[in-house]
């Protein structure tokens, strides 16, 4: 969990820290959306935060996943994810620039969505 919240701004820092807990193996999406509640879905449930998530807090988050470096990864934002340290995904979602039939570049993002990796015991190879 540790390695996940250093990409969020402190006060989301301390909502994720008091509401997941003990919870944590059962995370597995942590969703920020523009002027939306924060959405937490675990294994068998969600829980939304009242807590209304403003375009600079989503900003600055982007911002620490790409290392304040946005332009070095324009292929990953086009793709629609980037990947994080621990193998976990930042699904991303924005105004698509589109070339030629093709995303180049993803403008206006309202939305991240982190997806917490997993091992999976027992899964084929």
């Amino acid at each position: 969990m540790e390695e996940i919240l250093n990409y969020f701004p402190s006060k989301i820092q301390e909502i994720l820290i008091g509401e997941v807990k003990d919870k944590y193996n059962n995370l597995e999406e942590i969703r920020l959306r523009v002027n939306r509640p924060i959405i937490l879905k675990f294994t068998d449930f969600e829980k939304v935060i009242k807590y209304v998530v403003s375009c600079e807090e989503i900003n600055g988050t982007l911002q620490a996943i790409c290392e304040n470096s946005i332009y070095t990864y324009q292929n990953e934002i086009a793709e629609g994810f980037i990947t994080i340290k621990g193998g976990n995904r930042v699904g991303i979602s924005g105004s698509c620039v589109v070339e030629n039939g093709k995303v180049i570049n993803i403008n206006y993002i309202y939305s991240l969505n982190f997806r917490i990796a997993r091992e999976i015991i027992g899964s084929r190879k």
